[in-house]
């Protein structure tokens, strides 16, 4: 894993494994191709997406359900373990009366959803709510990296990638920092941090799983 600081708020890159993938493929194939179930599943409502599908994860199977919790729950723990050591998770120490050491069980996944977009679609400024957020890119376009490099010929390359913002602009600073989507890529960041996605235009989906995540202490 790979902790970005190019400005305060700290952001986790990491991989999901192989099989976390196809859990959640399968799943988002089966809800996303069925008008019924996208419809019994539709979290749009509640996300600022300019997009046509954003559905929540229906986990049916035990076994799969916590095999991708404990991914998800694991990278979250990750993070809050490193906000330790580097002294900035100042409202945990708080809360946990100077724990030092959490575990999985200190974390709990509030929600997760799917992100079914296409040529045109995408996510203006916004901000989560909990502790923790993460995105986990699930498919992408075969044209969409070729439509990018194209971009770089010209000047701010944006196509498809996801930017955060923190702050304003000043000397000798930077406010922004973008990510490539690239399958299997997960980035974890706190809830509060101002994130935009970019459309694309070369056919296909990008898809992609967002989840909110909060820490607790059980008495």
């Amino acid at each position: 894993m790979e902790f970005h600081q190019k400005f305060s708020p700290t952001i986790m890159e990491t991989k999901v494994p192989e099989k976390f993938l196809k859990i959640i493929n399968s799943i988002g194939d089966d809800v996303l191709s069925d008008d019924v179930k996208s419809k019994e599943w539709d979290f749009s409502e509640k996300l600022v997406g300019k997009v046509k599908k954003e559905v929540q994860i229906p986990m049916t199977d035990k076994d799969q359900s916590a095999f991708c919790l404990s991914i998800m729950k694991n990278a979250c723990l990750d993070y809050l373990k490193e906000m330790i050591k580097l002294n900035r998770a100042y409202d945990w120490i708080k809360m946990s009366g100077g724990l030092r050491t959490p575990t999985t069980e200190n974390i709990n996944i509030s929600q997760s959803w799917i992100v079914s977009q296409y040529p045109g679609e995408y996510n203006p400024w916004h901000k989560h709510s909990g502790n923790f957020s993460a995105v986990i890119y699930l498919k992408i376009p075969e044209g969409m990296n070729d439509e990018f490099e194209n971009e770089t010929k010209d000047h701010y390359p944006a196509t498809g990638l996801i930017e955060f913002m923190y702050g304003q602009s000043e000397d000798f600073r930077s406010d922004t920092l973008m990510f490539k989507p690239e399958v299997g890529k997960m980035l974890v960041f706190p809830s509060w941090l101002k994130h935009s996605v970019y459309p694309f235009y070369s056919e296909g989906e990008r898809r992609s799983m967002s989840f909110n995540a909060y820490y607790g202490v059980r008495n």
